[in-house]
Formats: C-alpha cells, sequence, structure tokens
C-alpha cells in the first residue's frame, strides 16, 4: 500500500465517534428491553436476577455513551444537529432517543423497588410525568415537522415513520409498571394518562398499518437491507397487549370498587360484586390476546422474509450487519412478554413454559447482534466515514 492511501484510511477515534446516528439508540432499547424480560420472565432460576442486573447496569452505561457520541458529534459541527433532523432516513430514528430511556425507568422499577427507599416510586413518579411531556412534544413537534418537510415522499418505507409516535405508546408500558407500586392516589392518575398515550400511540401506529400493507400488497416485499425493519411491525401490537393487561392488573388494586360504575349504590352497605379492576382486566385479558395473535403474524412475516434473502433459502444473501438488524430485538422483547402477561392472566403453564423458550431464542437474537455489532465496527463495516473508501474485499456501510 502506498503511503497516501494509507495516510487517507487513517481516521480519528473522534471522527468515528461522530458516525453514531440517533439510529444508535436501538442498542440500549433493545439491552434495556433484555433486562426487563428476564426480570419478568416466568421461571426463574438462581442468578438470573444478578444477571439482569448487570444487562441493566450496561445499558445505562450504553445510553449514557451513545448520549456522549451523538454530544461530540454535535459539537463538532454547527450545522449536525440541523442536518441529522433533515436527513430523510436519520430523522425519523430520533425517537429511539426516549424509547431507549423508557427501558431505563421500567428497569428501575423492576430491579431498584426492593433495593431502595420510598424515595424510588416518588422518583419514578415524577419521571413518568416527565417523560409523558417529552413523548407529547416528540410525537406534536417531530410528526409536524415530518409533514410539513415532506417527508413521507423521501422515506417510503411506512413502518419508521411510526417512530415518532412511538415513545407516546411506551407511556402505556411504564404506567403498567410504575402503577402497581404507587399509593392508590397516584396510581389512578397514572393508569388513565397510560391508557390515553397508549391508545394515541396505538392509533398512530394503526394508521401506517394501513400504508405499510398496502404497499406490500401492491409492491411485494421490501428490499432486502429493509427487511430487518419488517420486525418494528410487531411492537404495537405487543406493547398495547401487555400495557393493558398490565394497567388492568394494577387497576384491580388500585381503583375504588365504585369508580366509573355510577349505578351502584353508593349508600348500600353491600359489597359490590364487580368492580371497574374486574372489568377492566377482563376486557384487557381479551383484548390482549386477539393483538397478541395479529402480532404474532407480523412477526412470522418478517421472519419469512428475513430468511428468504439468504443464500440457504434460494436468496442473493443477506446484506451485511448494520443498524436495521436491531429492529429485531425490541419488538420481538415486547412480543414475548405479552405472551408472560397473557399467560399469568390466563394461569396458562404451557403459556409460560413457551415464554421461557421465547426468552432463550431473545437473549440469543440479542447476544448475536452485538456480536455482529461488534465485529462490524472492527472490520470498519459501521462507525466509518463514507468518504473514506474501503479496500477491496472489505465491506462498505
Amino acid at each position: 500500500m502506498d503511503t497516501k492511501n494509507h495516510h487517507a484510511r487513517k481516521v480519528s477515534l473522534r471522527k468515528r465517534l461522530c458516525q453514531v446516528t440517533w439510529g444508535w439508540y436501538s442498542l440500549s432499547m433493545a439491552t434495556g428491553g433484555i433486562a426487563v424480560l428476564l426480570y419478568n420472565t416466568p421461571h426463574q432460576f438462581t442468578g438470573l436476577e444478578t444477571i439482569g442486573k448487570i444487562v441493566y447496569i450496561f445499558n445505562l452505561v450504553l445510553f449514557l455513551s451513545i448520549t456522549c457520541c451523538l454530544s461530540v458529534r454535535f459539537l463538532s459541527k454547527s450545522t449536525a444537529l440541523k442536518e441529522s433532523f433533515q436527513h430523510p432516513n436519520e430523522t425519523h430514528f430520533v425517537g429511539t432517543c426516549p424509547l431507549a430511556l423508557a427501558t431505563v425507568i421500567i428497569g428501575a422499577e423492576s430491579y431498584g423497588s426492593r433495593s431502595c427507599g420510598p424515595w424510588l416510586q416518588v422518583a419514578l413518579r415524577i419521571v413518568f410525568w416527565i417523560y409523558v411531556a417529552i413523548a407529547t412534544l416528540e410525537a406534536i413537534f417531530h410528526n409536524w415537522y415530518l409533514y410539513h418537510r415532506g417527508m413521507a415522499s423521501k422515506q417510503p418505507f411506512a413502518l419508521v415513520r411510526l417512530l415518532p409516535s412511538f415513545p407516546a405508546m411506551l407511556s402505556g408500558t411504564i404506567a403498567s409498571v410504575l402503577a402497581s407500586k404507587q399509593p392508590p392516589h397516584h396510581a389512578l392518575p397514572i393508569i388513565i394518562g397510560g391508557i390515553t398515550f397508549q391508545g394515541f400511540g396505538f392509533m398512530m401506529s394503526f394508521l401506517i398499518y394501513g400504508e405499510y400493507f398496502y404497499r406490500m400488497n401492491k409492491s411485494g416485499l421490501p428490499k432486502s437491507a429493509e427487511r430487518p425493519e419488517m420486525f418494528i411491525a410487531v411492537g404495537p401490537w405487543s406493547f398495547t397487549a401487555l400495557a393493558l393487561i398490565g394497567m388492568a392488573n394494577a387497576a384491580v388494586e388500585k381503583f375504588p370498587s365504585r369508580y366509573i360504575i355510577s349505578y351502584a349504590d353508593s349508600s348500600s352497605p353491600e359489597t359490590v360484586a364487580v368492580t371497574t379492576g374486574d372489568i377492566a382486566l377482563v376486557m384487557a385479558a381479551l383484548v390482549g390476546i386477539f393483538l397478541w395473535l395479529i402480532a404474532f403474524f407480523c412477526l412470522c412475516i418478517a421472519i419469512v422474509s428475513v430468511l428468504a434473502t439468504c443464500r440457504a433459502f434460494g436468496g442473493a444473501g443477506a446484506p451485511g450487519m448494520s443498524l436495521p438488524y436491531w429492529s429485531m430485538v425490541f419488538p420481538n422483547t415486547g412480543f414475548v412478554i405479552a405472551t408472560i402477561r397473557i399467560g399469568s392472566v390466563l394461569e396458562s403453564e404451557a403459556i409460560l413454559w413457551v415464554s421461557s423458550v421465547l426468552t432463550i431464542l431473545q437473549v440469543a437474537i440479542w447476544l448475536v447482534a452485538w456480536v455482529g455489532t461488534i465485529w462490524a465496527v472492527c472490520t470498519r463495516q459501521m462507525m466509518w466515514p463514507e468518504e473514506v473508501q474501503p479496500e477491496e474485499g472489505e465491506k462498505e456501510y
């Protein structure tokens, strides 16, 4: 190799860090989701909670590291932040930051409740409403910006466009975890707020689903490089199912027995036979079951579509490791947790064992994604400036 080309290929650490985009928060989303999944898996063994805590702490470090890398990027160039919002693909992934933050909040409730004092519940209650405010602003102003800039024509893959509304949906998931540990007078508004924003996020996703399925019927499957992002379709159905069941479980304990059921005679000393919480749990379980099935359908379509690109199944070969592959982790984690919630509410040991098997598979996919990402970074397929061309035989990102 001549000296000129050798120096041209030298890239500083700072410049490599500047290649980190908003989409890198998907690594934190996935890792935080795995930590929550390990906490919820029905068949625990000695040391599993410790493993989950390690994964959670690792996710905290990962979240802060990605934030630092983005800070370096935006401080290195005055227009970098503006350009990230103007980029037709990257701008849609800004929402992955609050999504990753949601896994941090849920993990804090899961692993911190038994280790910390009552102050944690107060702090999480405050953080929840701050998160709701951030998710609301994200949904309104980011979606308006995308409409204003006509980004839909620049980002034809419909599923990616639901990401700005996804953080609002995760408000319901956070509420389903936090409400059970809160005092009743605080739990009630958290549950109502969670239902409100879960409904908003789900309906926004439902509108985009229409275009997603229409495009597949009209034009066929997405390009090979986009197919891992088909797993995003699993998320809204799954997270809505698990959130509704989780909030309904909390409602059984936290809702007043005569709440909403106004026809009940409050002067009567007799106990109300069926409470609002009981009704909510039955409805949530039934709704969660049929949402689970459409999530399963989307999961199977995504799996077959990705496998169809592999040479072993007659395809041209799967694309090299890139950020879209991380879409295979977070939405599917929601699907597994939704399966756990359904198995618990139905008291089905068979479903819970299936959930445990799915947990093992999901952790394996997460580990493979990490190995692939580390390998891609080391071989300069990721976090490498596009203007620096790789040598012959190396893959370009």
